[in-house]
């Protein structure tokens, strides 16, 4: 799911909540979607737990699904999601890694149907669709730049069996995107590498010099 589609799943549920009893044609009008498609995601919000009354050609929202934590409504985790896509605009990887976690820790507490629905939502508005990458790719980097340890990177736009040695150093935003900076082995210096491009990573059992060693 993209972020655009979240946010308009969201939109739906302020809509229906501000202002109960309105058509779902009008509703559909306002939000500029057809009526098909608004069936379709009142559809997916009910797959997430989300109860509505059709009455009259008229909907309200009869129930929003609780986490265990405080009572949380599933609607604020939504927004939750969606505000950690946008937290890209700080330029602070780590801030958008703790955001990240602490979202796994809530989804922890979902029941079992809502919390793989909830993963699955995480990974492809922020993961995918923020970084371009997939989960493993993300996961695997992040510890490479912790461990300090050496990688062996394979890029989408290689060869399947070209792979680049590099000495991980960190992870950074710019424009939206992804970087990992790191010292590219074979040339022997510094680059700046956007994550989305890497397809897959392979550890070694060697750990990155010191800064000044690999210079």
């Amino acid at each position: 799911m993209q972020s655009h589609r979240l946010a308009r799943l969201l939109r739906i549920i302020v809509e229906v909540r501000t202002q109960p009893h309105k058509p779902p044609e009008q509703i559909a009008k306002d939000l500029g979607i057809s009526i098909r498609q608004f069936y379709y995601d009142r559809n997916e919000l009910a797959q997430m737990g989300f109860r509505f009354s059709h009455g009259k050609g008229r909907f309200t929202i009869l129930s929003d699904p609780v986490v265990t934590i405080g009572k949380l409504p599933l609607s604020e985790i939504l927004a939750l999601v969606l505000a950690t896509r946008h937290l890209f605009a700080t330029k602070d990887f780590s801030i958008v890694r703790r955001a990240l976690k602490g979202l796994y820790r809530i989804v922890d507490h979902l029941p079992k149907p809502q919390r793989q629905l909830l993963r699955s939502l995480i990974q492809d508005v922020i993961i995918k669709g923020g970084f371009g990458c997939t989960p493993e790719v993300l996961e695997d980097v992040t510890r490479a730049v912790d461990e300090k340890r050496r990688i062996l990177v394979h890029f989408r736009d290689r060869r399947p069996n070209s792979r680049v040695a590099l000495d991980p150093f960190g992870l950074r935003l710019k424009q939206a995107k992804l970087f990992l900076d790191a010292y590219h082995v074979p040339r022997k210096k510094r680059g700046r590498f956007w994550v989305g491009t890497i397809d897959k990573i392979v550890f070694t059992p060697f750990f990155r010099p010191e800064p000044s060693d690999a210079h």
